[in-house]
């Protein structure tokens, strides 16, 4: 048996139909009842779990040879933190103590462990160290806390593998977690962009490479997943974004600090910490698990126009 936390979320439920694909038994764990019914529709067996309920978690991960890691809570105000770290570094280490410990684990952390670079020519790797400030990211603070619990437990024996997203996006984000800026900005709502990057890596892809992963993954080590391709600084990603579309939005450039000011006055539609978020560099170089796991993402042209397509459509 498979068990997927977080199984409800857009990269769990994306990882959930690929295994039932593969005929693969999955017990999916999740909180959100409607998503938890068209997994059952697949085959998966739904099991509603939050990251803080001990006996839940040891009941359903039982009898699981591997665990999939996916839950997690993603906010960037500093108001955020408690529940950033109660769910992302002391659900990790909770699971940690409930899941067989011969059991595969994969957990998914995110390159928010290894980044922010100090430019763009800064990429993020697996063995890439974040800055001295990085405590100033509450979601950052939280994933590296529970990746810390991960690694640990790895260098004590256990047969654990993490995985690093980059930004995520593809179509079927129907809750908007990553696909927001693209929807804002097709309403016209985004009118301003920073100096800053990121690198996106499609949901499809990012599920494909949790599997290899699982198969391929050698025992304590890290894996960066991201399209190199993907590496974009924010004007281009909405200058490509605003060209797919059709609708070209007119947006100012705004320097970092003044940024910053004004969403602390104004924080709608973008918040100061993901402010503070975007105007770093995240740009990764996935070279690692193309070599180890083949992990090749498709064109970033494609997974670009399926995204926007896809939110375009929802606001029609």
């Amino acid at each position: 048996m498979i068990c997927v936390t977080g199984a409800t979320g857009f990269l769990g439920s994306e990882l959930v139909r690929l295994l039932r694909e593969r005929d693969e038994p999955v017990r999916a764990l999740g909180r959100d009842e409607d998503t938890l019914r068209e997994l059952a529709k697949l085959g998966a067996e739904p099991l509603r779990v939050s990251m803080d309920d001990s006996e839940g978690l040891r009941e359903a991960t039982a009898g699981c040879e591997l665990v999939y890691h996916v839950a997690g809570l993603v906010a960037h105000e500093e108001r955020d933190r408690d529940r950033l770290m109660a769910t992302n570094a002391e659900g990790t280490r909770r699971l940690l103590e409930l899941v067989d410990p011969m059991a595969r684990f994969v957990h998914v952390a995110s390159v928010a462990t290894l980044g922010p670079g100090t430019g763009p020519g800064d990429l993020i790797t697996e063995s890439h160290t974040p800055p001295a400030d990085v405590d100033r990211m509450p979601y950052s603070a939280s994933k590296i806390a529970g990746e810390r619990y991960a690694l640990e437990a790895a260098h004590a024996g256990r047969d654990i593998v993490i995985a690093n997203p980059s930004y995520i996006i593809g179509p079927g984000d129907s809750r908007g977690g990553t696909t927001w800026p693209i929807r804002e900005y097709l309403r016209g709502r985004l009118r301003f962009v920073v100096t800053g990057g990121l690198c996106l890596v499609d949901v499809r892809d990012t599920a494909l490479g949790l599997i290899a992963i699982a198969e391929r993954g050698k025992k304590g080590e890290r894996y960066v997943l991201a399209n190199r391709e993907g590496n974009f600084s924010h004007v281009e990603f909405f200058r490509k974004v605003g060209e797919i579309a059709g609708r070209k939005r007119l947006q100012i450039n705004l320097p970092p600090k003044l940024a910053l000011a004004l969403t602390k006055v104004f924080p709608w539609p973008v918040s100061p910490g993901y402010t503070r978020i975007a105007i770093r560099w995240w740009y990764c170089d996935p070279a690692k698990a193309t070599r180890e796991l083949g992990f090749e993402p498709r064109p970033v042209e494609e997974t670009l126009g399926d995204t926007v397509r896809f939110v375009r459509d929802s606001l029609r």
